[in-house]
């Protein structure tokens, strides 16, 4: 009768069950992914709070009068300038 093999464990490289390499992020990578999780989670928090409905529950405004005050007419240019 064969003896059983002693079982040897994998070294701490060597590709977990589902077959994808386990991999660390450096230090600098972590905090980087934190502060963007942090920060996406403040800017939702922000956008929820005073962006999510307008202030005034029957304030609608036309889009017309809206682009015509944000979007300024282009000047026209005078013909003895010179510039």
């Amino acid at each position: 009768m064969p003896e059983p093999r002693p079982s040897v464990s994998p070294p701490s490289g060597a590709l977990p069950s589902w077959g994808l390499p386990r991999r660390r992020f450096s230090p600098l990578a972590r905090d980087i992914v934190i502060a963007l999780v942090v920060k996406a989670i403040v800017l939702y928090g922000l956008w929820y709070a005073f962006f999510r409905t307008p202030t005034a529950p029957g304030m609608k405004m036309e889009t017309l009068a809206v682009e015509e005050r944000l979007i300024a007419p282009i000047a026209p240019s005078e013909p003895g300038n010179g510039r």
